[in-house]
């Protein structure tokens, strides 16, 4: 089968009123070029962008018990959250089929790709959910703590939004050691938005902008950060509970979960320890195969940090700082030490799994994976992924390695996502008072915010859908 074709005719185009026709999904043909050799990787990840052939995959693969337990600690994990994020739990079915995952790091706003990805989900059905990865470095993406959007109040016509007085003060800190922000960064972002709803009223034309409308989004948007604010325990939390209420109001009712809490649930944790444990004592196998899929990657299209010597996909948070700093294994006579960076090292023996189980439980609210954390979803009992332009590429190098470590093949992988056109009142604010587009939004696209500020709900989730069901 050719990496780029499913033998399936492309679905019927969605004709959606008032969407933009220039908002198309991504293809992999767009992410990955051909002639640079990567169709052995793209075999292995399993990946392909037509939605029809992700879901009949995914419904060969046999259901198993370990299926069915992740599906069940899932829907526990997600009700307790929505219950700490203040939105209606729903019931979900004790056994709705095979489990398909999206998630990434929480942030403060997003582009239109990543509501694609949950579209996505809802349409694949089954047993599907998103999880947060509340656990990431702040500051490794700015995502976590900033956003941008057109605005003719900004002196270059992009207006930035700072969710954190200082990412500085607590860059390269676990999420979940970050306070969430305080009264005066909202206070902020607040008065930035109405400069900009105000503006944006007098350069655009009343019978395509509602400043009453905008102003009214522009309250609903600030009670979602706020009550965020109020029930949030950290940076990571908050910015799950604003994106949980948003995509709420957006209509998804998948289950949603933080994955730091998923991954250290006593159920699942054996299965954690007995992945972790193969990382670590088939170390060389684990670093020589993610070195045969970089190179591979002669063109450098995966964007994949090679790894060095005794890297292991656990990361722990200093206890006193809360930074997150990488761990690393090494052979001292028959024991294996992992070590921080911070100077704690811990002996785990022969590194079997009871030993790691039994230091994870220890070191529970510090421990996290990193890039290789669909590798253990999948081991959970994970069926199907879905991702974004991001993550599809580590996924070819993930397809490498869980099939050279574990003699497994990588899940089906469906690629979604969109790159849709910077257009709407904003913009066009922005274009009338600076008599053109400024450089500083060519190639940009929309954000959420952006979209919720002047659109319904309803237009938006529309947008959504179309977006990435549409074909180039």
């Amino acid at each position: 089968m050719a990496p780029y074709s499913d033998g399936v005719s492309a679905p019927a185009r969605l004709i959606v009123p008032d969407v933009p026709p220039e908002w198309f999904r991504v293809r992999l043909y767009q992410i990955f070029v051909p002639p640079h050799g990567l169709a052995p990787l793209i075999a292995e990840a399993c990946a392909v962008d037509d939605e029809r052939t992700f879901i009949a995959r995914v419904a060969e693969t046999p259901l198993e018990p370990r299926h069915r337990q992740l599906w069940a600690v899932v829907r526990q994990c997600a009700a307790q959250f929505a219950d700490r994020a203040g939105v209606p739990a729903v019931q979900w079915p004790d056994d709705a089929g095979r489990l398909c995952f999206g998630g990434q790091q929480p942030y403060v706003d997003y582009y239109p790709a990543v509501l694609a990805k949950l579209d996505a989900l809802a349409t694949c059905g089954g047993a599907s959910f998103y999880g947060f990865g509340d656990y990431a470095a702040l500051g490794s993406d700015p995502w976590m703590g900033r956003t941008k959007l057109p605005s003719a109040a900004a002196r270059d016509g992009l207006l930035r939004l700072h969710f954190q007085a200082s990412v500085r003060a607590h860059a390269g800190r676990d999420l979940r050691f970050v306070p969430p922000p305080g009264k005066a960064a909202m206070a902020t972002v607040a008065e930035k938005l109405k400069a900009t709803i105000t503006l944006a009223g007098k350069h655009v034309g009343c019978e395509s902008f509602s400043k009453k409308q905008a102003f009214g989004r522009m309250r609903l948007l600030l009670d979602d950060y706020e009550q965020a604010r109020q029930r949030a325990r950290h940076t990571g939390e908050f910015n799950s509970i604003w994106s949980a209420r948003v995509f709420h109001r957006l209509g998804f009712t998948l289950p949603l979960v933080s994955l730091s809490e998923l991954l250290s649930r006593p159920e699942l944790l054996p299965n954690i320890a007995a992945t972790l444990s193969v990382f670590i004592r088939h170390n060389d196998l684990f670093l020589e195969s993610v070195r045969e899929a970089c190179c591979v990657d002669g063109a450098e299209q995966l964007h994949f940090t090679r790894k060095e010597a005794g890297h292991v996909p656990l990361a722990l948070a200093d206890r006193d700082t809360g930074f997150r700093l990488p761990m690393r294994c090494h052979r001292t006579g028959a024991d294996h030490l992992l070590c921080s960076s911070n100077g704690e090292v811990f002996n785990v023996g022969a590194a079997d799994a009871g030993a790691l189980q039994d230091l994870l439980h220890r070191l529970e609210g510090r421990w996290s994976l990193d890039v290789f954390s669909p590798i253990f979803l999948q081991r959970l009992g994970m069926m199907g992924i879905v991702n974004g332009r991001g993550s599809i590429r580590y996924s070819l190098v993930l397809g490498h390695v869980i099939e050279r470590l574990f003699d497994m093949r990588h899940v089906p992988n469906l690629l979604c996502s969109c790159s849709p056109a910077l257009e709407g009142p904003f913009v066009d604010a922005v274009r009338s008072a600076r008599g053109g587009l400024p450089e500083s939004l060519r190639g940009c696209e929309p954000t959420l915010i952006m979209r919720m500020l002047c659109s319904s709900e309803e237009t938006i989730r529309q947008e959504i859908a179309v977006s990435w069901r549409n074909t180039p």
